[in-house]
């Protein structure tokens, strides 16, 4: 016995190729990866089934006897222009939390990305090179870890909703403007912290939470703005940006011993 589910979204245009699709495998460039103990759930499936011009339904089975989370959804490059992230219990009709682990929708035509209802299993969140997105909405994923929004410049609002759990958030290169800045860094609360080595701290070589804001002229003249890096900085958070702050608002004691020539195999694990 299966469970099924199923999801939609829309492409930009009735000529966009289908990629294939399907369970994880070497053969498939998109993909749904769901768990299989002992290889023994035979009738796990995953497919896509193109309806109207420009739209498609995803379709889930994965054995009935499973009921932990789901692995991942990777659908990159697919020119999906929504995302509502909706699903739906095929057999009740009634809209459910897929407790999808990771979720990759880099490199599409992403106008918006809402995840309004609760996400309890969402961890990884890639949404990385949607140049056209004009708002990202999270409204609930206590257990987000990782938020990649890296090259999205079109971007006019970002709702992080309840957040507390993110230990890396990836904006490189989004040209933030100062209102916006504020904006994210003021829903941004994460109770994360890296912690320390008391003898040789500024010799530390891993870091386990980073906001990385390269590629955005910072406003340190916004009070709200420098006071949530501070605070960052003083919680033992890797903070990446292109223009250091004036030495009156962060000394430079806070930063400097990893803010030059950091090596991306530093941060690597934080883009998907």
């Amino acid at each position: 016995m299966t469970q099924k589910l199923h999801s939609f979204f829309k492409v930009s245009s009735k000529e966009v190729k289908q990629l294939s699709f399907g369970l994880k495998a070497p053969s498939n460039f998109n993909y749904f990866e769901l768990p299989d103990p002992n290889g023994s759930f035979v009738n796990n499936s995953a497919k896509l089934y193109k309806q109207m011009n420009d739209s498609f339904l995803l379709e889930v089975n994965f054995d009935a006897r499973y009921n932990g989370p789901l692995t991942e959804l990777k659908l990159t490059n697919q020119n999906i222009i929504t995302w509502e992230d909706y699903w739906i219990n095929a057999e009740t009709n009634k809209i459910i939390d897929p407790k999808i682990e990771r979720i990759n929708l880099q490199k599409n035509s992403l106008v918006h990305a809402n995840f309004n209802l609760t996400r309890n299993g969402l961890k990884y969140l890639n949404l990385e090179g949607n140049k056209n997105m004009r708002a990202v909405f999270i409204t609930d994923a206590p257990n987000l870890e990782v938020l990649n929004i890296s090259n999205c410049q079109a971007l006019d609002v970002i709702n992080l909703g309840n957040n507390k759990n993110i230990k890396a958030l990836i904006a490189n290169n989004c040209k933030l403007s100062p209102l916006l800045q504020e904006r994210l860094l003021r829903d941004f609360h994460p109770v994360r912290t890296s912690s320390s080595n008391r003898q040789f701290s500024m010799f530390r070589k891993t870091y386990e939470t980073v906001l990385d804001m390269r590629g955005t002229e910072i406003d340190w003249s916004n009070r709200r703005i420098a006071s949530k890096i501070r605070m960052l900085l003083c919680n033992n958070w890797l903070v990446l940006w292109d223009n250091p702050p004036p030495v009156s608002i962060i000394p430079p004691q806070m930063y400097a011993f990893f803010t030059t020539n950091l090596e991306e195999s530093l941060i690597k694990e934080y883009y998907g």
